[in-house]
């Protein structure tokens, strides 16, 4: 599985916690960024993700009850098995990808430095995709998809059909949407 198969499905992924997970997996998203993730609900509903019909991505920044290194990202990937992880950390993707897991890379885009750090990073941590927020700028996304190969997720601050179809319409080829309304 590849992260650019899943967007082709479709280009809608579901942000949620893990109190949402059942209705992101009933839902028509392609794929499910899991946020605030608890390690001791991980650990519960470990087999949620060996059987998910859709590849589930636990964020690991924004996980409780496990640092955010490299053991821990080891921790993940025997034990609760994800399809991958999303992060803002270049070392978390390189052991997130030795480990076998897909990987996102998440950048704040401020301004024209922080592009061009973006850039770098990315093409110096090869993540299977890039995750850029906030998700309503969509117009730089051409000059990104210059710039790099990897699939562009818009995300953050997307709360309407609108937006999404303009993020589409600049050649993003996925959004990340926490509003489950948005979802189907």
């Amino acid at each position: 599985m590849d992260i650019k198969t899943i967007l082709q499905e479709n280009p809608v992924i579901a942000a949620t916690e893990q109190d949402q997970l059942a209705a992101a997996m009933a839902s028509s998203v392609s794929a499910i960024l899991l946020m605030y993730a608890k390690l001791t609900r991980l650990m519960e509903e470990a087999e949620t993700f060996t059987q998910a019909s859709k590849p589930i991505f636990v964020h690991t920044d924004l996980m409780n009850g496990l640092a955010n290194d490299k053991e821990s990202c080891r921790f993940l990937s025997r034990h609760i098995r994800p399809a991958g992880i999303v992060t803002t950390k270049g070392p978390m993707i390189r052991v997130a990808k030795k480990e076998g897991l897909l990987t996102i890379q998440r950048v704040f885009l401020i301004d024209s430095s922080s592009l061009q750090n973006t850039i770098r990073n990315v093409q110096e941590n090869q993540p299977d995709a890039i995750e850029i927020m906030p998700g309503i700028a969509p117009s730089i996304i051409p000059y990104i998809k210059e710039q790099l190969s990897q699939p562009i997720i818009l995300g953050g601050l997307i709360w309407t059909r609108k937006q999404v179809q303009e993020a589409l319409a600049h050649g993003a080829d996925a959004v990340s949407l926490s509003r489950s309304e948005l979802w189907n």
